[in-house]
């Protein structure tokens, strides 16, 4: 794939994904594990949504290297810039659901968009997100699959997140259960694209 159209994809997927993400945070019934401790730090300190999760992702990213010495790539950095800085933007432009049936909607639409975006920006191959690359530094270090760890970390961060006031409800199941598959089915339709 030339450099070009790779780094279109990656930014694409990371505007797709930034839109679903406000969507599922929209509809009040639930975030994603991480999305539940970036709100719960907006609870305490003085910061945006958007700054919590760039925040976080620094942070990870330090924690992976001195794990395992990860370096982030460039794809990394930008990926926790512009996620960001689009969560922020987005969630000013888009309205609270009017009822439940509109709160659902907004999930169930967030979910498929986030989806969408992730397996849209894996598939470019600019580098993996700061998350992901704190999972693979523990897979390394502990010896533990891939599964095991992902569900651990984000166990951890749910607790966390949760104990500092982040919405935790339906939507977060759903998110848990739903996005998996979403990326998966995306990823598969990128790469069958990339043979194209």
């Amino acid at each position: 794939m030339k450099i070009a159209k790779k780094w279109t994809k990656f930014l694409i997927g990371l505007v797709v994904l930034s839109f679903g993400l406000v969507l599922t945070i929209k509809s009040n019934l639930g975030v994603r594990p991480w999305d539940v401790f970036h709100i719960g730090l907006t609870k305490y300190f003085d910061i945006t949504i958007g700054q919590a999760s760039q925040l976080t992702g620094l942070a990870v990213i330090i924690i992976s290297f001195l794990i395992i010495r990860v370096k982030p790539t460039l794809g990394t950095i930008i990926s926790i810039i512009i996620v960001g800085f689009l969560i922020d933007l987005v969630v000013a432009f888009i309205p609270q659901p009017v009822n439940i049936i509109w709160q659902y909607l907004y999930l169930f639409c967030g979910i498929l968009i986030f989806g969408t975006g992730v397996g849209t920006y894996i598939s470019a191959q600019c580098g993996a997100g700061p998350r992901d690359n704190l999972m693979i530094a523990l897979h390394k270090k502990l010896k533990f699959k891939l599964g095991i760890i992902r569900n651990g970390i984000e166990v951890i961060i749910l607790v966390i997140g949760s104990i500092l006031g982040g919405p935790v409800g339906i939507g977060t199941v759903c998110a848990a259960l739903g996005t998996g598959p979403v990326v998966e089915f995306s990823l598969n339709m990128m790469n069958d694209s990339n043979d194209n």
